[in-house]
């Protein structure tokens, strides 16, 4: 048996060692090699090895290499097919250039296998793929062009089902027998009836490439297969990423539908890091900036008590929506809502954050008024007190971790939030307090009203504490 060179990288293919990587056990010899078979080294067809002493029987001339007529026979051969295949891929490509759907190209793909190989009598390809409706329509009928779906008269056909049933690339039928052969048994190089490609992706059949000989034109041969085998493969490649993207996508619009839900109860600036960067969003606490106002509805216990649940959650949510429109139009972001109150953070440049917290603080009193107007025949007014504070916070995220797993939220901490939250709990009849250091900086802007110097619980010295509303209340929170 002689060994064969491989003449487009040099590899030799000894039949006494054979190619364990391919499961081909010594002794082969290489005219018994599956036709399918290919160099290990680069991935060239036997069409493309010589046998390795076949250069010795050429004889120089003047500096010309002469060959022998059966060696310049095998070149020629595998030239040729080495450039058909490339031709031929090379139309389809062009053809699909001008295409974007998926059928469009099945078909045309299609349509190039009858175009290459005229000895054809038919090219069917089916998708059947039950999930294929999801990225492309039925395929239009090469032979009945009335028939819209190609699998009508393909579905259920013996070779098709045979084809599927066995894990082969491909599976050769010939004429007028049942016997099957797998592409990499050793076949004759002529004479098929009918080869079927099944696709697959995975265990998952995908779609079918059924091709079949006219009678009477000899058969399908070696070079039919190899043609036809690419165009298998664009194929294949064509159905799995149609898929593949139709199956991200549909995840795509899951996760969408989930953000969608998921997304009033994140705070905005929340959203802005993660969209900054998705991968490795930055929500570790660092030292900011920030002015804290606090918002809590006066008399919330009585108006439960007394109001249906219905009427409860349509008042809050007939204000808080108001508040929330205001609050974003000014740059706040409501960071944690309770029943009756809400906590907002301002953020940026130290007097403009003051100075948008103020006016937001004013607009919102100014807003419960107009709508305690509208709903006065139906329910009582409602107060809403605030305070607001200004300083340095850790903004950031808070994580808390036990058996069940880690809850986090994202938040402002520190001195200036406690002393926000506790001047916010001392006004009363719809007033709005402010500390000295949003006083500072928001006083050449707005007018403030001294309330004079308060103590708080937990804060070791008085504060002096400044009011957005001109008269001082004169009610008590037992009014309330």
């Amino acid at each position: 048996m002689s060994k064969w060179k491989c003449s487009t990288c040099g590899w030799v293919y000894d039949p006494e060692q054979g190619d364990p990587e391919s499961h081909i056990g010594p002794g082969t010899s290489f005219e018994n090699l599956p036709y399918d078979w290919t160099c290990p080294i680069c991935g060239s067809g036997k069409e493309l090895f010589e046998p390795l002493g076949w250069a010795q029987t050429a004889r120089f001339d003047s500096h010309k290499l002469i060959l022998d007529d059966r060696a310049q026979q095998r070149l020629s051969d595998g030239l040729t097919i080495y450039k058909e295949r490339f031709e031929n891929l090379f139309r389809v490509a062009q053809q699909l250039t001008s295409s974007l759907h998926i059928g469009e190209i099945l078909e045309r793909i299609r349509d190039e296998a009858r175009a290459t190989l005229p000895h054809l009598q038919e090219v069917c390809m089916l998708v059947i793929d039950p999930e294929a409706r999801h990225y492309t329509r039925p395929l239009h009928c090469a032979v009945e062009k009335q028939r819209i779906n190609c699998q009508l008269c393909k579905r259920g056909r013996g070779t098709v089902n045979s084809a599927l049933d066995q894990t082969s690339s491909a599976v050769c039928f010939l004429p007028d027998s049942e016997q099957t052969h797998g592409p990499k048994e050793s076949l004759a190089a002529t004479g098929f009836s009918e080869i079927v490609f099944p696709i697959f992706e995975g265990d998952k059949p995908l779609a079918v490439l059924d091709a079949i000989a006219k009678p009477g034109s000899g058969g399908l041969t070696e070079r039919d297969f190899v043609l036809l085998k690419d165009l298998v493969e664009l194929a294949g490649n064509v159905i799995k990423n149609a898929r593949s993207h139709w199956i991200m996508s549909r995840e795509k619009l899951t996760v969408d539908k989930i953000l969608q839900h998921l997304r009033p109860f994140v705070p905005s600036t929340v959203q802005m890091i993660v969209e900054k960067n998705p991968s490795a969003p930055d929500l570790e606490k660092k030292d900011v900036d920030v002015t804290v106002l606090f918002l809590d509805v006066a008399g919330y216990t009585r108006i439960s008590e007394t109001q249906s649940r219905d009427k409860v959650t349509f008042i809050i949510e007939k204000y808080f929506s108001s508040f929330l429109d205001i609050i974003c139009s000014h740059g706040g972001d409501v960071n944690e809502t309770a029943g009756d109150g809400l906590m907002v953070i301002f953020q940026g440049d130290n007097r403009e954050t003051a100075l948008s917290a103020v006016k937001a603080a004013v607009e919102i009193r100014g807003k419960t008024l107009e709508i305690n107007e509208e709903l006065k025949d139906r329910f009582q007014p409602v107060e809403v007190n605030m305070g607001i504070n200004s300083g340095t916070a850790a903004v950031g995220m808070n994580r808390f971790t036990g058996t069940s797993g880690t809850r986090m939220t994202f938040t402002a901490t520190g001195p200036v939030t406690n002393l926000a939250a506790r001047i916010a709990s001392a006004a009363i009849c719809g007033d709005i307090l402010v500390g000295p250091e949003t006083a500072l900086r928001v006083g050449d802007h707005i007018d403030l009203h001294d309330r004079g110097l308060m103590s708080f619980k937990n804060v070791s010295n008085p504060v002096h504490v400044f009011s957005l509303v001109s008269k001082a209340p004169n009610c008590t929170p037992s009014q309330n």
